[in-house]
C-alpha cells in the first residue's frame, strides 16, 4: 500500500472534535455534542459504540481507562477502570502459564461501571441516552470492514468453538465478508436493559444474574461476590512532565505514562534536527529510547496505589534521562547484551478522543485484552469476555501485578494531554499495548521538533522497538539506510508492512488556542477510524 493510497480522515470543526477507530462510534460521539452534551457524554458514547462496531477491540466485557480534563475547574485526572481478578483465585495453585483462552481467562469486566460512572458524575445527559447509538448500531448492524472480516478470519479457530460467535459473525458457515452486515440482537438486548435499568444491572441485576449463570455452566470463576464487588473506577492524580515548550499530562501505574515520559526525557537531550526516525541517526536514537524505557518498566514494576507515595520516581527523572542520552550518544553502534523478561503484552486495544466546544478534553483507552478477548462471548448477552487473566505476573509473588484474588492487570495505557503555555494543545491516544508509547512518542515528538501537521505526525512511517531488541517496522516506508543503521546498533527487524494494525493507532485532537483556529481531528489510517465534529450543538 503506497502512501498515496491511503485516505487520512481528519476534520476541522469550531464546535468540539470525536476521533474514534470506527465510524460508528465517531458519529455517536457527535451526536451526544449536538444534544447539548459535554465530552463526557460524547466519549461515554463513543466508547459504548466501539464495543458494538470494533467488537475485537473493547467492549462491555473489557476495561476502560480514561484522562479527563475538566476546563471550568482547570482540573485534570486519570480514571483507573482496571478490571480485577476474580476472588477465588487461589494462589497457591496459579497455573505455570497464563490463561489466555476460554471463559476462565476473563477477570471482571469493568467497562460498565467505569463509563457508567464517567458519564453519571462529569455527562450532562441520561446513561439512557449515551447508550441510544450503541442499540441502534448493535440492533440494525454495521458494515464489516475489510480489516474485521480478516480478523475474524484470523481467530476463526477459536471462534468457531463459540455458538453465540457462529450465530452473529459468520453466514453460511463462513467468516461475514467486507460488506455484509453484522447484528447483534443480543448485545443491543443487553444494553437496552442497561438503559432501562442503569448499568448497575451488568452486576447486581438480571444481567449480573445471567453472567452468573453462563460461568457455573460453563466453569468459569465470576461469582456473585464478584459481581456484587462492583470494580468502580478510582480517579487518579497524573503524570506531569515537559517536552521542550510543552507540559505533558499523563497515565500513572498501572498504566504506562511513565514509559512515555522516559522516552521523551531522553530525547529531549537530543537536537531538534537530528531526531527525524526517517534518517538513519535518528533512527537508531528513538530505537534505543524505547528499548531503555521498556526495559525500565520490567525492571521496576511499581503497584498503582502506593506510586504516589515512593521515593524512586526514575522514569519520570530528567538527570536520569540525560545519562541514558549519553550513554545512546556512545553506542549508536553497539548492540544491547541485557535481556529482561517483559510483562504479558499482546494484547489489542482501541482508544478514542473528545474535545467539547467548552474546553473540556477526554481520551479513553479501552480493551478486552487480546483480539476478540477470550474468544468465548456472554451467552445471550452478545459481548466478548476479556482474557485479562493472560496479562498478570504468573511467577514471582513479591510482583505487583502477580496474580492473586482481586488483583489488577499490568497495563499499557498512555493517554497524554500537551499543553503549550498553560492552554491545552493535543489530545492524543493509541492502542498497541506496549506499543502506545512507543507511537505516541513518534507523534508527539514529530509534532514539536519537526513542525508536522497532526495529520503528517499521525499519518508517518512508524516502527516499534522491544526491550529485547526486536524492533517491529513498517520497512518498505523507511530508506534502506535507515534499515541499516538499526541492524548495526543491534536490533533484529521485523517487517510489519505499511501502515501496520500492529503498531498502534493515534486519534487525535489539536485544541484552538484563539478563537480565530478551529478544532483539528485526525484519525490513523492505520485502521478503519474517523474524525468528525458537530453540525449545530443544540
Amino acid at each position: 500500500m503506497s502512501d498515496r493510497m491511503v485516505k487520512i480522515s481528519s476534520a476541522n470543526n469550531r464546535n468540539g472534535m470525536v476521533s474514534t477507530a470506527s465510524q460508528p462510534a465517531t458519529d455517536a460521539g457527535v451526536k451526544m455534542l449536538e444534544k447539548g452534551g459535554n465530552a463526557i457524554d460524547a466519549a461515554v458514547a463513543a466508547a459504548l459504540c466501539l464495543g458494538v462496531t470494533e467488537p475485537q477491540a473493547s467492549g462491555l466485557g473489557g476495561q476502560s481507562m480514561a484522562l479527563v480534563y475538566l476546563k471550568e475547574n482547570n482540573r485534570i485526572f486519570s480514571l483507573d477502570g482496571s478490571s480485577r481478578a476474580p476472588f477465588n483465585i487461589q494462589p497457591t495453585k496459579t497455573p505455570e502459564k497464563p490463561i489466555k483462552l476460554g471463559i476462565t481467562s476473563t477477570t471482571v469486566p469493568s467497562t460498565p461501571a467505569t463509563l457508567g460512572y464517567m458519564q453519571e458524575k462529569y455527562g450532562k445527559l441520561t446513561f439512557k441516552e449515551v447508550l441510544e447509538p450503541a442499540i441502534t448500531a448493535a440492533e440494525e448492524g454495521f458494515t464489516v470492514s475489510p480489516l474485521v472480516h480478516r480478523l475474524i478470519k484470523k481467530e476463526e479457530e477459536h471462534l468457531r468453538k463459540d455458538p453465540s460467535v457462529v450465530k452473529n459473525y459468520f453466514s453460511n458457515n463462513v467468516p461475514l465478508q467486507p460488506g455484509q452486515t453484522l447484528r447483534q440482537p443480543e448485545l443491543a438486548s443487553c444494553l437496552r436493559t442497561m438503559g432501562d435499568a442503569g448499568w448497575q444491572d451488568f452486576y447486581m441485576g438480571n444481567i449480573g444474574q445471567q453472567i452468573i449463570k453462563d460461568m457455573e455452566k460453563r466453569g468459569g470463576l465470576i461469582t456473585a461476590a464478584d459481581l456484587c464487588q462492583i470494580p468502580q473506577p478510582v480517579e487518579r492524580e497524573v503524570l506531569k512532565s515537559s517536552y521542550r515548550n510543552y507540559d505533558i499530562y499523563t497515565f500513572p501505574p498501572p498504566g504506562a505514562g511513565r514509559v512515555l515520559v522516559q522516552i521523551l526525557n531522553t530525547l529531549e537531550g537530543f537536537p531538534s534536527e537530528i531526531l527525524n526516525p526517517e534518517n538513519p541517526i535518528g533512527a537508531a536514537i528513538y530505537g534505543l529510547a524505547f528499548r531503555f524505557a521498556l526495559i525500565n518498566r520490567q525492571r521496576v514494576p511499581i503497584h498503582p496505589d502506593y506510586y504516589l507515595q515512593t521515593v524512586n520516581k526514575m522514569m519520570l527523572d530528567k538527570g536520569y534521562a540525560k545519562e541514558l542520552t549519553n550513554r545512546i550518544a556512545e553506542i549508536y553502534q553497539f548492540a544491547l547484551q541485557e535481556k529482561y523478561s517483559p510483562p504479558p503484552h499482546s494484547g489489542e486495544t482501541t482508544h478514542l478522543s473528545v474535545v467539547d466546544k467548552e474546553g473540556n478534553a477526554v481520551g479513553i483507552t479501552q480493551s478486552i485484552e487480546l483480539v476478540f478477548g477470550s474468544k468465548t462471548m456472554a451467552e445471550g448477552l452478545g459481548f466478548f469476555y476479556n482474557n485479562y487473566m493472560s496479562a498478570f505476573e504468573y511467577k514471582n509473588m513479591t510482583h505487583p501485578y502477580y496474580l492473586l484474588p482481586g488483583g489488577k492487570p499490568w497495563s499499557s495505557v498512555a493517554p497524554v494531554l500537551l499543553f503549550n503555555n498553560g492552554m491545552p494543545r493535543y489530545l492524543l491516544g493509541s492502542p498497541g499495548s506496549s506499543r502506545i508509547s512507543t507511537a505516541l512518542a513518534q507523534v508527539i515528538t514529530r509534532l514539536v521538533d519537526r513542525q508536522e501537521s497532526l495529520d503528517q505526525a499521525i499519518a508517518a512511517p512508524r516502527f516499534h522497538s522491544s526491550d529485547t531488541g526486536l524492533l517491529q517496522i513498517e520497512e518498505k516506508r523507511f530508506n534502506p539506510d535507515v534499515l541499516n543503521a538499526l541492524h548495526l546498533t543491534g536490533f533484529q527487524l521485523k517487517n510489519r508492512g505499511p501502515y501496520s494494525f500492529y503498531l498502534g493507532c493515534v486519534q487525535g485532537v489539536q485544541i484552538p488556542l484563539s478563537r480565530e483556529e478551529s478544532f483539528f481531528g485526525v484519525a490513523d489510517p492505520r485502521r478503519d477510524g474517523t474524525a468528525k465534529g458537530p453540525t449545530t450543538i443544540k
